[in-house]
């Protein structure tokens, strides 16, 4: 992924900035990398779900309530550059033309209210009551730590947030996992510890589970990885 970076500014509308200062807090993550893993899940992990022409019939159908301000982000030049192109296709479909900043915001209303992994209702609920998250040590072998690492840098993204989308992908399965795990080994290579903050009802419920909390991480990690082709 091009690592160069380009500035952007965007418009949002008043929900959608509690969102934002919200999820930052209770997932202790950068409003920056919340944003980021918001493009990283509409552009690289579900292209499907965000085409042109889900985007074009998502803000005809809606009326929206911008705020004046502009507020500035970093984001990668392979970000800004897809972005772009969605606004060129989006705009033919909808025969209108919309600002940078305006379109933006359009994309960041349409991944909260359609895309984002937290915004299932079972994880957004108790992510508004319970309020700050708990640190965690799970460990995973040297190479899928790598892996892990490798991705956040990559679409920069935080490390925590995509440990907890692993916990919680439905495509996985429920936790444990889905399934009986029969294509993936897990050796008993030395580990190796990545810290993150999880959302306390991931960590009970983790807790209550038969199995360690890193192994159950690290065979979704390796299921996860490979469905997404990461």
């Amino acid at each position: 992924m091009d690592k160069s970076v380009h500035i952007v500014a965007y418009k949002a509308p008043t929900r959608i900035r509690k969102k934002i200062e919200n999820y930052s807090k209770n997932l202790k993550a950068s409003q920056a990398k919340l944003i980021n893993y918001g493009l990283y899940e509409l552009f690289m992990k579900s292209p499907h779900k965000s085409t042109p022409e889900h985007i074009a019939s998502y803000i005809s159908s809606k009326s929206f309530k911008m705020k004046k301000d502009n507020y500035t982000l970093r984001i990668t030049e392979e970000y800004y550059k897809k972005i772009l192109q969605m606004k060129k296709e989006v705009e033919a479909i909808n025969k209108e033309e919309y600002f940078d900043n305006e379109f933006l915001g359009f994309l960041l209303c349409y991944y909260f209210d359609k895309i984002a992994f937290y915004e299932k209702k079972k994880v957004n609920d108790k992510l508004k009551t319970q309020g700050n998250p708990t640190q965690v040590g799970l460990y995973f072998n040297k190479k899928l730590k790598e892996k892990i690492n490798d991705v956040s840098f990559r679409f920069q993204i935080n490390a925590g947030m995509l440990v907890f989308d692993i916990l919680t992908d439905p495509a996985l399965g429920q936790l444990p996992f889905k399934g009986v795990p029969n294509n993936i080994v897990i050796t008993d290579e030395e580990k190796e510890r990545i810290i993150v903050y999880m959302p306390k009802y991931l960590h009970e419920e983790l807790n209550q589970l038969p199995l360690a909390n890193s192994f159950i991480a690290e065979v979704r990690g390796e299921r996860y990885m490979s469905k997404y082709k990461l």
